[in-house]
């Protein structure tokens, strides 16, 4: 069983405390941040959005190879905890490409529950054709759409009208209620009640097509026609038509064909990146801000809590500060650092790229930056970073000293065979199997023994009281 992890406080300035109200950065391993997330924040995010490793053959920074069961493990365990964080009424989104679509699919159906699947949205992320495969040139990912909650045939949020759409809209007769656009009376297959003669202004009689009957029952048609909600044309000698008004119109449901167009595509989110770091691509797979602005406007709304726990370059906690919303983020490799954090104080500084113009943003906001504090897991990454034998025996050295070894170990033994291994490679396997799993991060539940407590500031020994606190 995991367990909660003691928070190291980073950044810019020192809190000693957190409140919900708080958007929250933590760095460290996703799945050991989560559980130590679930006492304070279950049941309260009400959209996740997901952007995992694919599991192909590119070499990102992230693990982005793993066996094809190892990676349904690791997605597994991760959704898991989700599924308890999730409010009641919210939703997770999950980005993904054709290699591990349809399992992906079966896996969050065993966790979630297949009857609590809305969709897969088809999001076409490339503008131009790729001519390095002989077969297709793919240019679309999925998103996977799950509600926590499907059993009240569940709503998502409408997207706003566009301008064009509006356009369509007129006042032919000066109605005092506004613009407004004229919908077919008739209605199929045929309810026979509904079925009866219509007189127009003119006198011409009118009877619905075959097969059909009118909207309206003749009582309601008359309140219609009092009202001047039917539409004869400006002659009265058309075929009756219902008037719908533009104030009366709410949103657009979303498609699940997501163009380019409107939510733009990878080229655009790899320049968003660049105009924030001076030209400088310093991450490889990012998404698009419009792309993440549609998501939450579907599935939350403002001060509504927004989770990513594979937080890559921050677009999803830029976008959600940017639209009003509180949000948390998790992302554990150093890149968070370097590309993260300062992006999202760009963010606060009032950054005008990405959506910023669309949502007249101005700056504002803030965020508490965090890390796990790192016990064996710090040998972990040294080991993995280790460019030569004698570089890993160093940092072995280190951990026969400090690091949590497997208690079952003999060290005589290991030592006798470990020089037998000639290969990095090899060595560094080993030195990583002895390491114990189970103590890469200190564990809240020691923060007051004497040995840990001389490890941590005041500050944050105050910070953990505050954020694990009933």
């Amino acid at each position: 069983m995991l367990e909660d992890t003691i928070i190291l406080i980073g950044g810019g300035y020192e809190t000693s405390s957190i409140s919900d109200d708080d958007n929250l950065i933590i760095k460290g391993n996703n799945l050991i941040a989560l559980h130590s997330l679930k006492k304070r924040y279950a049941g309260k995010v009400k959209l996740i959005y997901l952007d995992p490793p694919y599991n192909t053959t590119k070499d990102f920074d992230y693990n982005d190879k793993f066996t094809h069961a190892t990676w349904l493990t690791f997605m597994k365990s991760r959704l898991e905890i989700a599924w308890d964080l999730l409010s009641e009424d919210g939703t997770i989104w999950i980005s993904i490409d054709d290699n591990e679509s349809h399992y992906l699919k079966v896996l969050v159906d065993s966790v979630f529950g297949r009857e609590n699947f809305l969709n897969e949205v088809i999001w076409q992320r490339a503008y131009a054709p790729v001519n390095l495969k002989k077969t297709f040139s793919r240019s679309h990912d999925y998103i996977q759409v799950y509600a926590k909650n499907n059993s009240s045939n569940k709503e998502l949020n409408r997207l706003p009208r566009s301008t064009e759409a509006n356009s369509r809209y007129k006042n032919p007769d000066n109605d005092p209620r506004g613009v407004w656009q004229s919908d077919n009376l008739s209605v199929g297959p045929a309810v026979q009640a509904n079925v009866y003669e219509i007189i127009t202004p003119s006198g011409r009689k009118v009877l619905p097509p075959d097969g059909y009957s009118w909207r309206l029952s003749k009582e309601r048609l008359k309140e219609f026609i009092d009202d001047n909600r039917i539409w004869f044309g400006k002659d009265g000698d058309n075929v009756p038509r219902i008037k719908r008004f533009l104030s009366e119109v709410g949103g657009v449901v979303a498609q699940t064909l997501w163009t380019y167009q409107e939510v733009g595509h990878n080229q655009d989110a790899k320049k968003e990146i660049k105009a924030l770091f001076e030209g400088q691509a310093l991450f490889g797979t990012p998404k698009p801000e419009k792309l993440l602005q549609r998501i939450l406007t579907l599935g939350s709304n403002k001060n509504d809590l927004v989770l990513d726990f594979f937080m890559g370059s921050a677009t999803t906690q830029a976008v959600a500060m940017k639209m009003g919303r509180r949000f948390i983020g998790i992302e554990q490799m150093d890149y968070i650092n370097t590309v993260s954090v300062p992006r999202l104080q760009k963010v606060i500084e009032g950054e005008q790229g990405g959506i910023s113009k669309n949502v007249n943003w101005q700056g504002g906001g803030s965020f508490v930056y965090a890390e796990l504090m790192e016990k064996n897991q710090g040998y972990l990454k040294d080991l993995q970073k280790s460019g030569s034998v004698q570089e890993l025996m160093e940092v072995y050295n280190r951990m026969k000293e400090n690091a949590d070894i497997d208690f079952r170990l003999d060290l005589k033994k290991f030592e006798e065979e470990i020089s037998n291994f000639n290969s990095l490679n090899e060595r560094r396997r080993e030195l990583i199997r002895i390491l114990d799993k189970n103590q890469l991060y200190y564990n809240y539940a020691n923060i007051d023994d004497k040995n840990v407590r001389d490890l941590i500031s005041d500050n944050d020994y105050k910070f953990n009281k505050s954020f694990y606190s009933d």
